[in-house]
């Protein structure tokens, strides 16, 4: 069974743009030093190296999928970021769905292995009961399922309530 997460907002692609600029662009802070011609060498340098980066960034940031396949929960995040358990492994009745800010325990801390920006987390982080796998593009769609055993998870999902209740029948079976 799959479920829809929401898509990413233009706020992630406008934070994308601007660490791009700013990377083409520090090379502006020695013009003076290096002179115009070794500047202008260097920015279409920087660009040749950040611009298909940032592209392909951006590309898979939008490639992001959850599912509930044979007692298993799989979500992959963004190419970069996969996370397999068994739903056996997650306490279902402290699970709670609602807004981000509503869920104090989903609160994320410092990142370990992962990407965040304005609109999007994905990956590893600490949280308020120990360590949890995120990927969240919409703030007030979360799914906060906390493990037995492991990182906790914290999950965007179009509908959350449908998601925790398919989720509860899958492991009442």
């Amino acid at each position: 069974m799959e479920f829809a997460i929401p898509s990413v907002g233009a706020p992630v692609y406008f934070a994308l743009f601007a660490i791009a600029l700013l990377a083409c662009g520090a090379p502006l802070l020695v013009l003076r030093r290096d002179g115009p011609a070794r500047t202008a060498r260097n920015m279409a340098l920087a660009a040749i190296l950040i611009l298909p980066l940032m592209g392909a960034l951006g590309f898979t940031m939008a490639d992001n999928e959850l599912r509930l396949d044979g007692g298993k929960l799989m979500l992959h995040a963004a190419h970069f970021y996969r996370h397999e358990r068994p739903l056996a492994e997650f306490d279902l009745v402290r699970a709670r769905a609602g807004s981000l800010d509503t869920i104090p325990e989903a609160r994320l801390g410092v990142r370990s292995n992962g990407i965040s920006l304005p609109g999007y987390a994905a990956g590893r982080f600490a949280g308020q009961g120990g360590a949890v796998f995120a990927l969240l593009t919409d703030r007030s769609q979360v799914v906060y399922l906390p493990a037995r055993t492991g990182p906790s998870l914290l999950i965007s999902v179009e509908q959350p309530e449908r998601f925790l209740a398919a989720l509860r029948a899958a492991q009442a079976r």
